[in-house]
């Protein structure tokens, strides 16, 4: 149950279980656990092809054990404080930091034209070796570039910018190989970026008629919560996310085994969390 895994994980296992426990030597285990069992038919994704970047090379940066530098301030350089917040989070996400400062994508980097993840590692290396606060104002010069209706000086959202920030790095990782285009579905779930950010949602449906249940699954690089009613704290706004939402009058559900719509129990979980959780709460 839910509570038991609250219990469970309150009593230690975040601190015991190991990242590399169910992996293999260079593949990410494809055979996870949900947090609620599977069942019925299902769509998960298939064995890729090609892994992109070994599963091995990225526990050893996320179990990078070197000294952290303190956290440098950023400037406001006139409405910027959606990136920063942003940069901030990045330049503490150890597994990226690592990849960035020791193997550095620079010198592998195979863009010929302007490069956010050459522009971050420019960005961590100046944090890391400064004690002083700066302007990130090579990246905010060119933010049309990570997303295409950000504008430099205007008001954006931290979370949108985001989710442009990690997309545009995972079509970094995905030109090394040809593009997406070049790439099945599948191979482009074992990215350095999807290794750390990248997970599985599952949407469950149980037709109340026949019984029969739908799981359809999708990749995940982070999750978007609501703020409803009198939740206070993270948990219950995952308890809220996760809950059972009824279908029915005009939101029937059509179910294949009935042949017609019917009223029908929908249910979101996460049934591969990712190794790094991104959370937006969305206050409006």
């Amino acid at each position: 149950s839910l509570t038991c895994q609250k219990v469970h994980w309150n009593d230690g296992h975040k601190t015991k279980c190991k990242v590399n426990s169910a992996q293999t030597a260079n593949t990410k285990s494809f055979s996870g656990v949900a947090l609620v069992p599977a069942r019925g038919t299902s769509t998960i994704s298939k064995k890729p092809t090609e892994v992109l970047f070994p599963y091995n090379e990225f526990v050893e940066l996320f179990n990078w054990e070197k000294p952290g530098f303190p956290p440098r301030g950023l400037l406001n350089c006139g409405n910027s404080c959606f990136a920063n917040v942003v940069l901030q989070c990045l330049a503490s996400t150890r597994p990226l930091v690592a990849y960035l400062l020791e193997k550095g994508h620079r010198k592998e980097c195979r863009r010929s034209d302007w490069c956010f993840l050459c522009e971050l590692q420019i960005h961590i290396e100046r944090s890391s070796q400064s004690l002083h606060p700066f302007s990130p104002t090579n990246i905010l010069s060119r933010l049309p570039n990570i997303g295409g209706n950000l504008g430099y000086g205007r008001q954006e959202d931290a979370h949108e910018f985001m989710r442009f920030a990690i997309d545009t790095m995972q079509s970094v990782c995905l030109d090394e190989f040809g593009g997406e285009k070049a790439v099945d579905r599948s191979s482009q779930e074992t990215t350095l970026i999807q290794h750390i950010f990248g997970g599985h949602l599952q949407s469950q449906v149980i037709c109340t008629n026949c019984n029969k249940i739908s799981n359809q699954c999708e990749n995940m690089m982070d999750l978007t919560v609501e703020i409803n009613g009198d939740a206070s704290s993270l948990e219950e706004c995952l308890d809220q996310f996760t809950v059972k939402e009824w279908l029915h009058g005009e939101n029937m559900y059509k179910c294949d085994g009935c042949n017609d719509y019917v009223k029908a129990w929908k249910r979101l979980t996460i049934l591969w969390a990712p190794n790094i959780l991104t959370i937006a709460l969305k206050r409006f």
